[in-house]
């Protein structure tokens, strides 16, 4: 039986994450001495300066600006010269990594301290890093700041209190078993009789998309070493899903233009066309051009030495799909999976324009 109480409570709540962090760096409570609070935070904040002595930190976890918004962590700091900056630390675990919450934060902070120093910081510790990676220049275009898993470690490993305080020790403990889990997603899934199985849970997998997110990252890494690179991974509708982010392709002219693209959805890999417009009249317009041109997409995909079959045709919301392939996460590599996509890829998408 686990006796991590991370594990225990449950590694994807965040509160548990930034209750530690508000503990270590909260001066009248931290069992750390201030000097190695200053370290920590020069750490997190690299692009603040460090000026003056750190004199106190105060930590406050979900800081409200009333119903509008809540901020995971902010961390006041203090300095001999009587200076203040902040840092505001928006904390993920398993949910995906968002640039406008990080710019709300900003801006509203802004708004209620004018003229003071603050840094964000997006600190990303679970299957919600992976969904960073296609925003990262984004985000530090910004001027934020993105911390994943390995870089968390590198701040938070080894402190003093290390071997003394089994809180500290069991969330180190965590952190690191949550970075090997990841490392060996595609190990730990071989063999198993499907991503749900319940043996990936006793091996402290959170089944669902946090074990998609993490394959995804194992094959987004292989396809981006080919031809067929810039993949994206984010929740689409409450399914996981790594869209190629190069591969947007629009067919026709006008208002009834598709734009046709490329995606992971769950373990399949579908050929998929935004549909929904501005208005429902060009909704409608789309819709019947996706119907003209299905067919022919269809036929396309056929001729694909990667056996597939044809979906449903069905309307979405906002998108509809004309075929899909489906692959076997648990007996097939990341490798052979990136394989063979770019095989599909290079059949099919250098003649998704001569459909009209």
């Amino acid at each position: 039986m686990a006796s991590n109480f991370v594990d225990i409570v449950g590694y994807q709540l965040e509160k548990i994450h930034t209750g530690m962090i508000a503990w270590l760096l909260d001066s009248e409570r931290s069992p750390l001495p201030l000097l190695e609070q200053s370290t920590i935070i020069a750490k997190l904040a690299s692009d603040i300066p460090q000026r003056g002595t750190l004199t106190k930190v105060k930590a406050i976890r979900e800081y409200s600006f009333g119903r509008r918004l809540r901020i995971d962590l902010v961390l006041e700091i203090n300095r001999e010269d009587r200076t203040k900056t902040y840092l505001l630390i928006e904390y993920k675990t398993d949910s995906d990594v968002s640039v406008d919450q990080l710019k709300r934060s900003a801006q509203e902070f802004s708004k209620e301290n004018p003229k003071v120093p603050f840094s964000v910081i997006i600190l990303a510790v679970g299957a919600g890093q992976f969904t960073l990676t296609h925003q990262l220049r984004e985000i530090q275009c910004l001027g934020f700041r993105a911390i994943d898993l390995p870089r968390t470690l590198e701040i938070f490993s080894a402190l003093s209190i290390a071997g003394t305080t089994s809180t500290y020790d069991d969330w180190i403990a965590s952190l690191r078993a949550e970075r090997d889990r990841a490392i060996q997603i595609d190990q730990a899934l071989a063999g198993m009789d499907g991503p749900w199985d319940a043996r990936l849970l006793k091996a402290g997998y959170r089944t669902g998309s946090p074990i998609f997110y993490m394959f995804y990252d194992k094959l987004r890494a292989h396809l981006n070493e080919g031809c067929f690179q810039g993949w994206a991974i984010y929740n689409g509708s409450n399914n996981p899903v790594m869209n190629w982010q190069e591969g947007w392709v629009t067919v026709g002219t006008g208002g009834d233009a598709i734009k046709l693209y490329w995606e992971f959805n769950w373990n399949d890999f579908r050929l998929k066309a935004a549909i929904k417009g501005q208005a429902e009249e060009q909704t409608s317009a789309r819709w019947k051009h996706w119907q003209d041109i299905r067919p022919a997409l269809i036929q396309l995909c056929k001729l694909c030495p990667i056996s597939g079959h044809k979906t449903y045709n069905k309307r979405g919301t906002s998108s509809a799909a004309a075929y899909k392939w489906e692959f076997d996460f648990c007996n097939e590599t990341p490798g052979v999976i990136a394989n063979k996509t770019s095989a599909i890829l290079s059949h099919v998408h250098k003649c998704l324009k001569t459909v009209a």
